[in-house]
């Protein structure tokens, strides 16, 4: 397990102070992934060993994952970042959960990619209007899955008592 950061309140940072922290951290781990860590020895393996380091989850507050991973908040049209629940249509209320329709890693990195390649801010704000993914340095990484790799926090979720919330306003379960 790793701290990569704690960004101290009372104020959230700006959209574009987020992707600079991130770029020191993610040029360390490609290259902890690709070609990784050799030990020469170790306790198990005398002859040496390699080893390759991958973060598999992003663990923060909903704010703070949104901004980190390129998704929108919450309160824009497209809210979720694991689905294409839109706030026009109340979410999926009323839709059984088998009939979702799941973000992918790969539409979410072409989004991403397509808002890195906008050639100016007028462009990227029309693509994050109609998609809701921006550019994030996450991005880079060739094996996080952008979809499915950012996971709720328990205590805003569970112990706030916001999965609750989530379930029966925006779910409508």
């Amino acid at each position: 397990m790793f701290l990569a950061g704690v960004i101290p309140g009372p104020n959230e940072p700006p959209l574009d102070c987020i992707n600079p922290y991130l770029t020191p951290l993610l040029d360390e781990l490609l290259e902890l992934w690709d070609p990784g860590v050799y030990y020469s020895r170790t306790h198990c393996h005398r002859q040496g060993r390699r080893v390759r380091v991958a973060l598999v989850a992003l663990v923060c507050d909903l704010p703070a994952a949104r901004k980190t991973a390129g998704f929108a908040s919450y309160t824009h049209k497209i809210f979720c970042s694991m689905c294409h629940c839109h706030k026009d249509r109340e979410g999926f209320v009323g839709e059984a959960p088998c009939r979702w329709k799941r973000r992918t890693n790969e539409e979410v990195r072409e989004d991403a990619s397509e808002f890195a390649r906008a050639s100016n801010i007028h462009e990227r704000e029309a693509l994050f209007k109609a998609n809701g993914v921006r550019w994030s340095e996450l991005s880079r990484l060739p094996y996080f899955d952008l979809a499915r790799f950012v996971v709720p926090d328990a205590m805003h979720n569970l112990f706030l008592g916001l999965i609750q919330t989530h379930c029966t306003t925006i779910l409508g379960i």
